[in-house]
């Protein structure tokens, strides 16, 4: 049943930010510098990916109390070439008002994946196998700006 023509999946992923630190604390997503779309490294490549994936999703009334799975991926969007693969799963049960969806919150920190090389790297999201979201952003080799 759906009860919104415009919304066919009955899912809506509301929130898809690359930040510097985001956590979930009673029921609220907090996020610290979102919005990156640079990450530079004086290290060299392959670096771990400083940062954290901050997404919010909106689980429509009729679609409340079911369970849901998602997919992050990151790749490079120039060669295709996958660097992490994210699957999770979500399910919620409350006492609802009639017509009230419910949010779910997740902040993925990304500290422990390794870029291999600069360049582009594009992070898709699906959930229940339909596309969500997408949001992009450059690693750069930042040695040379060092004095």
């Amino acid at each position: 049943m759906n009860l919104d023509p415009l919304a066919d999946s009955g899912i809506d992923l509301t929130t898809l930010l690359l930040c510097d630190y985001a956590n979930i604390r009673e029921g609220m997503l907090n996020i610290l510098s979102g919005g990156i779309t640079r990450i530079g490294t004086t290290t060299g490549f392959p670096t771990a990916i400083d940062a954290t994936i901050a997404m919010s999703v909106y689980v429509h009334p009729h679609r409340v109390g079911e369970v849901h799975t998602g997919r992050l991926i990151m790749r490079y969007p120039d060669t295709i070439e996958e660097i992490a693969r994210i699957e999770f799963q979500f399910e919620g049960d409350a006492e609802l008002n009639p017509g009230e969806g419910l949010n779910f919150h997740f902040a993925l920190p990304l500290q422990s994946i390794a870029a291999p090389r600069a360049g582009q790297i594009d992070i898709s999201v699906t959930i229940d196998e339909s596309p969500a979201g997408l949001v992009s952003f450059w690693m750069q080799d930042a040695s040379e700006q060092q004095d």
